[in-house]
């Protein structure tokens, strides 16, 4: 059986680096090391979130004492996780509709755009959000209704979560889940010249495309 080509299609060359050597659409193993990445930017948002939340469920008395009290679980699930989720959304619409890197993709020289080469509008990155969460959920619901536990539907969440990337290996394209439902791909773009210049933070200071 003959190897499957990550070759990009010329249809769907970014026209920024249409000059450039052909970028290829990136492999799975890269993908999840720039999430891990990604993720611990994530965790550091996540706790700021909740650091300026949980005081507001805190009760005063316990404010006041600087005692430590079990938050609601209606505070968490309507109010806390839900923040949780759009802080998650913003941090990746943010840079995918600027440069269609977030700062793990710029260091595995990964970049996301639409199938037709162009950077993701901020439609196309809900669309990949939400497309994204859609195995997790799935998974999760199914192990509430076998187990009914808090432990197995966090751990069909996960397999959910990985399900999504394996699907890569199954795919035609090398695309994930989500990838194909948004209509998006992932890049690995070839190493940038030694002697170009990079702005502090160039991903805040301009937009590419």
């Amino acid at each position: 059986m003959p190897k499957k080509s990550r070759k990009l299609p010329a249809a769907t060359t970014p026209p920024e680096i249409s000059s450039a050597p052909a970028p290829e659409l990136a492999g799975m193993l890269v993908r999840l090391y720039c999430l891990i990445y990604d993720g611990l930017l994530l965790v550091a948002l996540w706790m700021i979130t909740a650091a300026l939340l949980v005081p507001l469920a805190t009760p005063e008395q316990a404010a006041q004492q600087h005692q430590l009290a079990v938050t609601p679980e209606s505070f968490r699930q309507l109010v806390l996780f839900p923040a949780l989720v759009i802080i998650t959304w913003l941090f990746y619409g943010y840079f995918w509709t600027r440069v269609g890197q977030t700062l793990g993709m710029q260091t595995w020289r990964l970049k996301v755009v639409r199938a037709d080469g162009h950077v993701l509008r901020w439609s196309d990155a809900i669309a990949r959000c939400a497309s994204a969460c859609i195995p997790p959920i799935i998974c999760g619901l199914i192990g509430q209704l076998i187990y009914g536990t808090s432990k197995a539907v966090l751990l069909s969440l996960v397999i959910g979560f990985i399900a999504n990337y394996l699907w890569m290996l199954w795919s035609g394209r090398h695309l994930a889940w989500h990838d194909q439902l948004s209509r998006t791909v992932v890049l690995r773009l070839p190493p940038e010249p030694k002697d170009k210049k990079r702005h502090l933070l160039g991903w805040f200071s301009e937009k590419n495309g």
